[in-house]
């Protein structure tokens, strides 16, 4: 694996310092950081040797990266990476690709065009229940799905405890946030798992007293083109996290806690539940994303997540947020950027 890379990471908060130690754990050894903030800089170059910090995008560019890691917020996405694409320099976008569909074709465009790495930072794919769940629906256990109630959520001023909520992209519409696109990973898991939405009727509201100007509860009913109904819902306001899906099928029933690891199956043809729990390291899924970055390099090929896929999510969740039915009562929030 090619690991003499020099690597841009814009953007050096969590994610970014995260993605920092899984590449120096993967070889990566020369690192162009980026962020605006000094204090975060210093925190991310903690370890590494000899970084090259820098306050802007145009300073780190003079570098000359090989690839980069982009971790800034949604609403920076598409400018920072069309400029590194016209560069040919090979690009991993965190979620969500961006707040809007402007410019996310053209970036397509130039990736294939340069003929670059272009891959979307969706870790749950990564995830060892999820791969689970997807190698059992793959090979058609419960025969035909019929429906799947998915749920999650967790308390956003506890999401980044050292951190004031009110300050980061995700309480702010201005810079792509709210609990639809920040969580957007729920509705990939969707597409990925059972395919595309045909229609979507959603309730997206700000219900609490949270300081933020973006939608805090996502509660939606979608119909897949299989034909398989999804009750979905995210938010940001559970004091506990929770993540879990239950699937219906012909053959059987799926329950799975992808925070606790367990999986729970019921075959009919048995007539009883076997369950069964996957222990593992969280940062293993983000571990397995940024080799698969660098395998792609390596190897010439494209990601298994490329910036279509990314699209095409963003395009669900923009549509997600666009079919949202008024709460009784209450003024509706502003959701576009």
């Amino acid at each position: 694996m090619i690991t003499d890379l020099r690597v841009l990471v814009a953007g050096c908060g969590s994610i970014g310092r995260r993605h920092i130690r899984n590449l120096s754990s993967l070889g990566v050894k020369d690192f162009i950081l980026c962020d605006p903030n000094a204090d975060s800089l210093a925190k991310a170059s903690e370890g590494l040797t000899n970084p090259v910090l820098c306050g802007s995008i145009e300073s780190a560019l003079a570098h000359s990266p090989c690839a980069a890691v982009i971790c800034t917020p949604s609403s920076m996405h598409i400018e920072m990476s069309l400029e590194l694409a016209k560069r040919s320099v090979h690009i991993f976008i965190e979620k969500p690709l961006s707040h809007t569909l402007d410019g996310c074709e053209a970036l397509a465009k130039i990736v294939e065009l340069k003929g670059i790495v272009g891959m979307m930072g969706m870790c749950y794919r990564f995830h060892p229940v999820f791969q689970h769940i997807k190698n059992l629906l793959d090979s058609e256990v419960l025969g035909k799905v019929y429906h799947v109630n998915y749920h999650g959520g967790h308390y956003l001023p506890d999401w980044h405890p050292y951190a004031d909520y009110r300050a980061e992209y995700a309480s702010r519409n201005s810079l792509g946030g709210g609990v639809v696109l920040t969580s957007i990973h729920g509705l990939d898991n969707i597409r990925w798992l059972f395919g595309e939405v045909a229609e979507s009727k959603t309730f997206a509201d700000k219900v609490s007293a949270l300081e933020m100007d973006v939608e805090d509860l996502a509660i939606g009913v979608l119909r897949l083109k299989s034909g398989v109904y999804v009750n979905w819902q995210t938010d940001f306001l559970q004091r506990v996290n929770q993540h879990r899906m239950i699937i219906a099928g012909e053959k059987g029933t799926i329950r799975c806690d992808f925070i606790e690891g367990t999986i729970e199956t019921y075959l009919t043809d048995f007539g009883k539940w076997f369950n069964g729990r996957l222990v593992y390291d969280i940062n293993s899924m983000y571990v397995e994303e940024m080799k698969h970055f660098l395998e792609c390099i390596n190897k010439g090929i494209g990601p298994s997540i490329d910036i279509k896929e990314g699209y095409r999510t963003l395009k669900l969740a923009l549509s997600v947020k666009s079919s949202m039915i008024k709460t009784p009562g209450q003024e509706e929030i502003c959701l576009t950027a």
